[in-house]
């Protein structure tokens, strides 16, 4: 929360919990950012993200909103979305956070021939924390003259990609790729998509919990893949290069409210209470309401 209170950013959750469901979250972890309640859901369908999977037969989730956080600027516009098709997953803060500025991770500049393209990877964080999202970055830097390929290409060509090892501990979703523009080759008169200039290309990635390999002190994780490539000039391509990268990262736990008594991580969280409240309100009574 510094990073945002430094940069002048303001930071505010939405949920269908009730305030007093709120308020015990907030001081079990000690949250200074500000908690909203919408306990009959109305703002969250006024956005339209409603979870309408969920049938409203007095079912105790029905009220949920689809999984995400919307970055607004000054002016009031939306500038960014963060959607995920997971509830427990959520974008990390160094990601909203460079919405939120306009900035993006920026790789440092590093040696290479003039007539090659070089290759920075780096991950955007020193922990993956269950439910939260990183991102690895790799950054292409491309000689002029020469652009790298967007899928689909043809067979022969290797376009642009972050490829991960198999590890059914990590979770990866859709990458994040830049603009292209199109190339009509002269030989077969294919139109292409191709990245002018320097490119980068964002992996999001996630802990996958079931399945979670750690390291012999189990605190840490590691990630690894590669990254492949082809560059092409006005006249030839070169052949399709790769390049390995591992991070060993922590792997954090959530925030977990007690379900019961000796369960959980928070006591004060007094988190099976609230959900009996829940399931009351949903049910039309409130036995729970003079607690």
């Amino acid at each position: 929360m510094d990073a945002y209170r430094e940069a002048g950013v303001r930071l505010y959750a939405v949920s269908y919990d009730e305030p007093d469901a709120l308020a015990d979250y907030a001081e079990a972890h000690s949250t200074t950012f500000t908690l909203l309640s919408d306990p009959d859901s109305e703002v969250i369908a006024s956005f339209g993200i409603l979870n309408t999977l969920i049938p409203p037969d007095d079912h105790p989730w029905y009220g949920l909103p689809f999984p995400g956080s919307y970055v607004i600027d000054a002016d009031g516009i939306i500038v960014a979305k963060f959607f995920e098709h997971n509830f427990a997953i959520r974008p990390g803060p160094e990601q909203l956070l460079a919405a939120a500025l306009g900035t993006e991770f920026d790789a440092p500049d590093i040696e290479r021939p003039p007539d090659r393209v070089s290759v920075d990877v780096a991950i955007d964080g020193d922990r993956l924390p269950m439910g939260v999202t990183r991102q690895i970055v790799a950054t292409f830097r491309v000689p002029e003259g020469q652009h790298l390929y967007s899928e689909p290409v043809p067979d022969g060509l290797v376009a642009a990609a972050i490829e991960l090892d198999d590890n059914d501990g990590i979770l990866s979703y859709e990458p994040v790729m830049p603009p292209t523009s199109p190339l009509t080759l002269s030989g077969s008169g294919d139109t292409l998509a191709v990245y002018d200039g320097d490119v980068v290309v964002r992996l999001p990635v996630a802990q996958n919990a079931r399945n979670m390999q750690k390291d012999d002190d189990g605190r840490f994780v590691t990630i690894s893949g590669q990254v492949r490539w082809q560059a092409c000039d006005d006249v030839e391509c070169f052949l399709p290069e790769s390049m390995p990268f591992s991070f060993r990262v922590e792997a954090g736990f959530p925030a977990l409210g007690d379900m019961g008594p000796g369960v959980g991580r928070v006591p004060a969280m007094n988190g099976a209470q609230h959900f009996q409240r829940l399931i009351d309100r949903r049910a039309g009574t409130d036995s729970g309401a003079s607690e």
